[in-house]
């Protein structure tokens, strides 16, 4: 609610915390997940935002380019969690 699960999730990593009995997932995999749904609730909103500027504002080369450029952004961070 107020922002702490990464920050929770790195700590219990960092220290090797192990599945307790009664979770369904081991840390590492939670954390895993969480980074996978925070990347992509933050990345949609901002391709939504692109695509209407350019739809809006016509096809400029460098709109395109930071559409790519996001995209290639994310496959990255993506690619290192």
């Amino acid at each position: 609610l107020i922002g702490f699960k990464p920050a929770v999730d790195a700590y219990n990593i960092a220290k090797g915390k192990k599945q307790e009995k009664g979770q369904s997932v081991d840390p590492l995999s939670e954390m895993s997940f969480m980074k996978g749904i925070e990347m992509f609730a933050e990345s949609i909103p901002g391709l939504i935002i692109q695509m209407i500027a350019i739809v809006n504002g016509g096809s400029d080369v460098a709109a395109w380019v930071s559409v790519v450029v996001s995209a290639l952004t994310t496959g990255y961070v993506g690619a290192v969690i």
